[in-house]
């Protein structure tokens, strides 16, 4: 379940995992199941899943200049904690997360 473009912006030490992928990105397609395996383990970070083919949803890809994919960016606030291109395995990726 994706979050809209307001909500991920608010809160107190909100913080939201954007994920940027395509159907037709192999390596998105690999990052799927250890990002949904990881954010569990992170109760306190909302997951919106940003599919770059989808012209409702090109401002955030614009907006967080994303030209590779997969792209993860980490906000916290609102803010850009961390972002990183490509896939991570899953170790990487929880250390990531929880930045």
């Amino acid at each position: 379940m994706g979050i809209d473009g307001e909500r991920y912006i608010s809160g107190d030490n909100m913080k939201s995992l954007l994920k940027f992928e395509a159907d037709w990105c192999g390596p998105c397609q690999q990052l799927k199941p250890i990002v949904k395996q990881h954010i569990s383990d992170h109760p306190d970070v909302v997951l919106d899943t940003v599919n770059v083919d989808d012209p409702q949803r090109a401002d955030l890809v614009v907006e967080h200049g994303v030209r590779a994919i997969p792209t993860l960016v980490l906000l916290e606030d609102g803010e850009v904690k961390a972002r990183h291109q490509s896939t991570l395995p899953a170790p990487q990726l929880d250390v990531f997360v929880s930045q």
